[in-house]
This record gives structure tokens, C-alpha cells and sequence, in this order.
């Protein structure tokens, strides 16, 4: 009976391993790095030029507004300047390591873990911000510090764990999040005092907010400096987050602190990143449609502590390399995300 259980644990090991290699080897493949910054899309009187949009909204940047194009739907190089803003929040919301405590009490069939994740958001610089008009219109992207959300994780059977992790609807910072993360983890391993960890999760729903013509440049000009977009109201933009990736997470208990655990994890995500302007500007409503595709790498460290038999705090620093291209002269450079996030769990029962 024991090696049976032995032989179906190894059969599940190299099964989800094949998946997720699979996985991961053909984002990698396809999408490399970011794939160049040419897009599929040429608007009309200067809507997109060379898949890097023109057109006068938010991330869309701007161009000039009797000419533009205020219906169109571009493609947009997973390096260019927009694409990079959407690539890095989604990478900041990513269901990546943060992992509590391998305990049997969490991993009951029917137990419920409820948490709370908090996530530090860097603030950008105005070399960042630039990511409208062909890298050259700064946007308002600095609104929320902190990404925080309630995380709930039910133990499915089969060591097999569900994760749900959302944030609350409502508007906070000038921003309102309808987003919902969803994942699915098991140990691959355990030989004490290592266990190896595997887990898929994806995303799905937007953020909305003022970013292309935010409450603040409503008091200058309509194509001066101050408002390069010729803002006339505050905008109502969307942006859809969305992705799914795989992780591979190994931990260690220490045997002098046995209530302390280290980790780390590699993922690879595929990023499915949607801009939705809805910007009122000079010469009319500005409702640019831009998308992006492509695959990313993360990594996290950090440590779990076991507070008591139910509680835990989990730490982690996050990075995943993001490269750009912020001119049609400049070379592509890496400018990732770097955060530290934080997690408070507790198992119910």
C-alpha cells in the first residue's frame, strides 16, 4: 500500500512538472523578453504608428485630436512605453510566493484559511510616468501606495489547496479594483525538513481611474504643457489585468527555530494586458482601445513564521524584470518591479 501511494505521488509530480515546463518553455519561447516593439496596427491620420499608438489618450499618448482616431482598437509591442505600464501593475498584483506554513491543518479536506495580503507599490519616477504619446506624455499612475486584499484558501483533498484573492470594489486612492485572483497549489514534495511546492493561478477584471486626464491638469490650458492631452474633464479609463502563470516554490525548516521557515519561488506568467481610454478632450470623448501580450519572469524570498497553531505571517520580497523601449531611439532596458509584500493568515478550521 506504501509504495503504491509512493508510485501515484511520483506519477502526479512528473505529470504537473510536464505541464508546467510546457507551459512556461512556450511563453518563454514566444514571447521572449517583451518580441520587439513593432505592433500589429496602423491607425487612421495617426492612430498607431509602427504598433506604438499616437492618438490622444492616456496610455494611448497623444497626437493631434482633429485627426485622431477616437474609435481605435491597436496592438501594442510588449516592449513600447504603454505596454510596460501595463505589464508592471499587473506584476504587482501577481499570486505569486507568499506561502504559509506547510502545516496538516491547513491542508484538510474542507479547511479554510482566511488572510490578509498587503503589498508595497514603488512610486514611479517622471522618467516612468512618460508613457503616453510614444513615451513622451507622463500620466497619472502614482495614485494607490499599497495593494492590499482579503486571501482565502480552502483545502481541496489530494493535498490540493484553492486560493481566491480580491480586493474590495470600492474607490480608494481615485482608483476602483473589480479584479480576482484565483489559484490552485499543492505540495510536490515533502522530505523533511524540505518541501517543494507547485501552484497555477490567473486573473481576471480591471482597474479603473482618472490616468489619462486626472482632476489635476483640468486647470490649465488644453494642449499646453500642463495638459499635452487637451483634457476638458476628468477620464474614466479602464484597465484589464489580466494573466496566468505557474510557480515553483521550495521551503526549509530550520531545525533550531522550527517556527521559521525560509523560501523562495520561480514563476513564468503570461500577461494579457487591455487599456480602455474613455477620456473627454478637446475635439471630442477619446474611447482608444489598446492591447498587449506576452511573457514575464518573477521571482520570490522570504520567510514564514508559525505565531500558533493557526496563525502565521508570511514575508516576502518580490522582483520580476520588465523591459521597455521608452523612444524609437533608445535601446531596450530593464526596468522591473521590486516590492516587499506581506501576508497575516489564519486557518480557521
Amino acid at each position: 500500500m506504501i509504495a503504491l501511494k509512493r508510485r501515484n505521488a511520483a506519477r502526479q509530480l512528473v505529470c504537473l512538472a510536464a505541464v508546467s515546463g510546457i507551459f512556461a518553455g512556450q511563453v518563454m519561447a514566444q514571447y521572449g523578453g517583451g518580441g520587439g516593439t513593432t505592433g500589429g496596427a496602423t491607425g487612421a491620420g495617426g492612430g498607431a504608428t509602427g504598433g506604438v499608438t499616437t492618438g490622444s489618450g492616456g496610455m494611448s499618448g497623444g497626437g493631434a485630436a482633429s485627426v485622431y482616431n477616437f474609435h481605435g482598437n491597436y496592438h501594442l509591442g510588449f516592449d513600447s512605453p504603454e505596454a510596460w505600464g501595463l505589464k508592471y501593475f499587473a506584476s504587482t498584483t501577481l499570486l505569486n510566493g507568499l506561502q504559509p506554513p506547510d502545516s496538516a491543518e491547513g491542508s484538510r479536506p474542507g479547511a479554510i484559511s482566511i488572510g490578509l495580503e498587503t503589498g508595497w507599490l514603488p512610486t514611479l519616477d517622471a522618467g516612468q510616468t512618460r508613457i503616453g504619446f510614444k513615451g513622451t506624455v507622463p500620466e497619472d499612475l502614482n495614485k494607490a501606495p499599497i495593494l492590499m486584499r482579503p486571501v482565502v484558501r480552502i483545502g481541496l483533498g489530494k493535498q490540493f489547496t484553492a486560493i481566491v484573492a480580491a480586493p474590495p470594489p470600492l474607490e480608494l486612492f481615485g482608483i476602483t479594483p473589480r479584479i480576482v485572483a484565483f489559484g490552485l497549489e499543492r505540495p510536490l514534495v515533502r522530505r523533511a525538513p524540505w518541501t517543494v511546492g507547485w501552484r497555477g493561478y490567473g486573473q481576471l477584471g480591471s482597474i479603473k481611474g482618472a490616468f489619462t486626464c486626472p482632476k489635476g491638469v483640468l486647470g490649465f490650458q488644453p494642449g499646453s504643457a500642463e495638459n499635452p492631452t487637451e483634457c476638458v474633464g476628468e477620464s474614466q479609463d479602464e484597465a484589464s489585468l489580466r494573466f496566468a502563470g505557474m510557480e515553483f516554490q521550495i521551503a526549509r525548516k530550520l531545525s533550531r527555530m522550527p517556527k521559521l521557515t525560509p523560501h523562495v519561488s520561480v514563476a513564468g506568467n503570461f500577461i494579457d494586458g487591455v487599456f480602455q481610454v474613455h477620456a473627454p478632450i478637446l475635439d471630442g470623448l477619446d474611447q482608444t482601445r489598446l492591447w498587449t501580450r506576452g511573457g514575464t519572469f518573477s521571482t520570490t524570498g522570504g520567510v514564514s513564521y508559525q505565531i500558533t497553531r493557526h496563525a502565521a505571517l508570511v514575508i516576502d520580497a518580490f522582483y520580476s524584470p520588465l523591459w521597455v523601449q521608452r523612444n524609437a531611439t533608445a535601446m531596450r532596458t530593464n526596468d522591473g518591479l521590486f516590492n516587499v509584500r506581506a501576508l497575516i493568515n489564519y486557518t480557521l478550521r
